[in-house]
């Protein structure tokens, strides 16, 4: 396994853990905030030079209207903040925030159709924000989560695709990208040690495209959210 990977695998089990850990704070804000820590530290070792466009806070939409409190905000270079001075939340306007991010303990399906919601009125501020979802686990099957991101499931294979010809329809159109990571572990096979985390999920639209996900191309799941924020950083 080479050794990009083998970090993943590790970042992707350490976050899994921090969770659990976290578990010991009752404050449930704060709790949450705690999560969203984690992952912005493992954004900011990860991608040189990122920590300082990883803001929380939200995004003003215009006539005294914001966003709710968007978890984790990706803003580009320069952009123009309000620094609002507790825990790095800012207000930013919509044309210098490059993806909104939604982090939610469990993934659940009003939680989906809220975030739905919620992206629908930050595109329509500007289109080209990257709305998603970051989920330490699902209350939904990983089938059915597929199922709704457009792909249908070949037992035969055991593969999710997605068909050209008699496409699904998907239920979250304003929705970018939905992480979900799983635990990983080794299958115990000597001569093949690949982690396997069975319900991790890691589905995209490519930029511009309203409705179809793509699965990600990186295992684990989690080294795919990488890939976004640089692919939206150097742009």
């Amino acid at each position: 396994m080479e050794p990009f990977e083998q970090y993943h695998n590790y970042s992707q089990n350490l976050l899994l853990a921090q969770y659990e850990v976290s578990e010991i704070i009752r404050h449930n804000l704060t709790r949450g905030e705690v999560r969203e820590d984690f992952i912005i530290q493992y954004l900011t070792k990860t991608i040189t030079n990122c920590q300082s466009y990883l803001k929380r806070g939200f995004i003003n939409l215009g006539q005294d209207q914001q966003s709710g409190q968007a978890d984790i905000l990706l803003i580009k270079r320069h952009a123009e903040t309000i620094d609002l001075g507790n825990r790095g939340n800012v207000i930013v306007n919509p044309e210098d925030c490059l993806m909104v991010m939604e982090v939610k303990s469990t993934l659940t399906g009003p939680y989906l159709n809220d975030f739905n919601t919620e992206a629908q009125l930050i595109k329509n501020a500007n289109s080209n924000i990257v709305c998603g979802m970051f989920a330490y686990k699902a209350e939904l099957e990983k089938q059915t989560i597929m199922l709704r991101c457009g792909h249908d499931y070949n037992v035969e294979t055991d593969t999710y695709f997605d068909s050209d010809k008699d496409p699904l329809p998907t239920w979250y159109p304003y929705i970018d990208f939905v992480l979900l990571v799983d635990k990983l572990e080794s299958n115990g096979i000597e001569e093949n040690l690949e982690l396997q985390g069975a319900n991790q999920i890691f589905v995209r639209k490519a930029l511009g495209v309203k409705e179809r996900y793509f699965i990600g191309t990186f295992n684990p799941a989690v080294r795919n959210l990488i890939s976004l924020v640089r692919s939206l950083l150097i742009q």
